[in-house]
This record gives C-alpha cells, sequence and structure tokens, in this order.
C-alpha cells in the first residue's frame, strides 16, 4: 500500500518513492523514461507524481547531466506571420516537447546584427543546441555560434560550409510531382509560370518542371515558361496572357507558388477560359487560399511540419555525439482538387 506524504515545504523525490512504495532510483527512471519497469509500477509513480503536484528540481538535473534541456531558435525571416514559419515552429515545438525540451524562440527579422545579439542571449542561457529557419530556403553563411560547440542545425536553409546538418523541402521533386500528375492526365504542352529568380526555389522548380518533361518523353518548350520575376498574383495574371497568346498554347499550367496559380486562374477567366474544362492549372505550396479558390486549386505541399521535428531530431543526436552534416531533402505531397480535372483524392 502506498505511503502517505509526511508535511514538507517541498515535496522531493523520496517522497514521491514513499507514496508510490517504490526505490526512488524507480521514481528518477519514470522521470526520465529509462529502464525496464512494469506499466503497472510506472503508472503508479505517474500518479504519485500527479496527486503530489512533483515538479523535478531542472537545475539541478541539468548539473547532473550537464544540459539544460533547451533549444534556441532563431527565426532569420522577416516576419513571423508567414505561415511556412510557424508550421515550421510547431514542428521544431512539438518535438522538443515531446522530447522534455523546452524552446526559446528568437526573431532576428533578417538582420546580422540582432541574431548576434540573440545568440549572445542563448549562449548565456546555456541552450544545449540552436536551429537557425528561414521562409525562404536559401544558402547562408555560418553563425558566429559556430565558435561555441553548441550544436547547430538549419531548417529551410543550410550554411556554404557543411559543417552542420540542415532541412529543406525536395523542391525539384515536388515539381516534378506537379508536371507528373499534369502528364498522366493526358496534357503534352504544359506552361511554366516562374516565380523571382533569386530565389533558390525557382530554379530548383524549374529543373523538376525539366525533369518530367524529360522523363515522360516530351520537347522542352522555352516558350512555354513564363515569368516577371515576382511570386505575387499579378506575376501569375501577366504570366498567363503570355502564355495563352502563343501560337499552340498550353493545355494545362503548372505555377511555381499558389498566389502565382490565383492570378493565373483570373488571367485566364479574363480570357473566357474555364479551369478545368479549357485548361487544367496546379500551384505550388498547399495555402489557404488555394483551397479557398472556386475552383479549388491542386497544389503541392510542403513538408513544413515535419522538417520541424527532423530538426529537433538531428540536433539531439549531434548532443549524442552522432554528427551528420548532410543536407536532408523531405519530399513534397501532391494535394489533388478540382482545378486539374481529376478525381478528388491525395497521392503521396
Amino acid at each position: 500500500m502506498a505511503k502517505h506524504l509526511t508535511n514538507k515545504s517541498a515535496v522531493t523525490i523520496k517522497d514521491v518513492a514513499n507514496f508510490a512504495n517504490v526505490a526512488p532510483s524507480t521514481v528518477s527512471k519514470v522521470l526520465n523514461n529509462a529502464g525496464h519497469l512494469s506499466d503497472e509500477t510506472r503508472l503508479r509513480v505517474q500518479d504519485a507524481i500527479r496527486k503530489l503536484n512533483y515538479r523535478p528540481n531542472s537545475i539541478a538535473r541539468s548539473l547532473r547531466k550537464n544540459h539544460t534541456r533547451t533549444i534556441g531558435m532563431i527565426n532569420n525571416s522577416h516576419t513571423n506571420k508567414n505561415t511556412f514559419v510557424l508550421q515550421l515552429m510547431v514542428g521544431v515545438e512539438e518535438a522538443a516537447s515531446q522530447e522534455g525540451f523546452s524552446v526559446f524562440l528568437c526573431n532576428s527579422s533578417a538582420s546580422q546584427s540582432k541574431e548576434n545579439e540573440y545568440l549572445e542571449v542563448l549562449l548565456d542561457k546555456q541552450v544545449d543546441g540552436i536551429i537557425f529557419l528561414d521562409n525562404v530556403v536559401k544558402e547562408r553563411h555560418l553563425p558566429a555560434a559556430h565558435l561555441s560547440n553548441v550544436p547547430l542545425v538549419f531548417l529551410n536553409q543550410y550554411p556554404q560550409e557543411a559543417l552542420y546538418p540542415s532541412v529543406i523541402p525536395n523542391d525539384v521533386q515536388g515539381a516534378k510531382l506537379a508536371t507528373d500528375h499534369l502528364i498522366a492526365l493526358g496534357h503534352k504542352r504544359i506552361g511554366f509560370i516562374n516565380g523571382r529568380l533569386k530565389h533558390k526555389a525557382s530554379h530548383l522548380r524549374l529543373e523538376g518542371y525539366q525533369a518530367a518533361l524529360k522523363a515522360a518523353g516530351l520537347t522542352f518548350d522555352s516558350q512555354l515558361v513564363q515569368g516577371k520575376d515576382i511570386w505575387d498574383e499579378e506575376g501569375g495574371y501577366l504570366s498567363v496572357n503570355d502564355l495563352m497568346a502563343l501560337t499552340n498554347p498550353p493545355t494545362a499550367i503548372f505555377c511555381a507558388n499558389d498566389p502565382l496559380a490565383i492570378g493565373a486562374l483570373d488571367g485566364l477567366r479574363q480570357l473566357g477560359l474555364s479551369v478545368p474544362d479549357d485548361i487544367a492549372l496546379i500551384g505550388f505550396d498547399n495555402s489557404l487560399a488555394a483551397a479557398q479558390k472556386r475552383p479549388a486549386l491542386s497544389s503541392i505541399e510542403m513538408p513544413f511540419l515535419d522538417m520541424g521535428k527532423l530538426a529537433v531530431k538531428l540536433l539531439l543526436e549531434s548532443l549524442e555525439g552522432k554528427v551528420s552534416n548532410t543536407v536532408h531533402k523531405l519530399n513534397c505531397h501532391l494535394i489533388q482538387r478540382s482545378s486539374c480535372g481529376a478525381k478528388m483524392r491525395s497521392s503521396f
């Protein structure tokens, strides 16, 4: 039978052990999710912890284990309102919380000086590792933190010097997936509306589009690639007019992001063309706006949640000495809606 707690100002691990009628070492195993314990014993200890409102001394535990069970996360994008960034952050927080880690979030707003200031703060707090993230896939210089021997992981960006692991979406695979889908529906003349050329994603998605055409034995026609060097709806609207003005216009269009696809949809309507009856249309990013359009836009979804979770996994592996300096590319998913004229389903 469980023993009762004596009156004390603070509940200790010994109090929990007495209450659950187990050894203090057993309580420690439950707290650290270690050792081989029966389900009955583990549940009894957890019940005692809950009833006694026991809170482990995190400072003492960190001193014993030489870590603080905290992760620093620096968002390098200009805003944290970007839904991509929010999904990345949620992925990081969920995976960290599951492993018993807390996350310190810092927003540098693409300012190098601000990033350096936050690095000093995080290092002073003795975080166990730092994740750097951005809303656009890009190459970057190593931050000053690389001199501190603290494990680093780069999320949606990668350092020029391949010294640390990074996680990015597989843009080439995603663009090939979109183009393959249109080819499978019978289209052989497929237009591509691209975005801002200074962004790596623009080149990678064009590469995926070309790879799909080549694999299907279709000839690449440079006239079918249009773009105004912008990522917004205006770029899609203007570019689709150029495509449809060709002597031999496309029967389907793949846009490098959803705003371009939304702009293209408006442009096609202005030209008196119906989507998907007259022409098929697919975007990239699977934004909320894409799902809300009529017709709803098929799109390519990037694995942001999984990317955030993988970043935490890689960071924790680095803490254990399992260092991987690889650029990890996670595959994208096809979300089928009505804009391509295909059946309503998702393919992975």
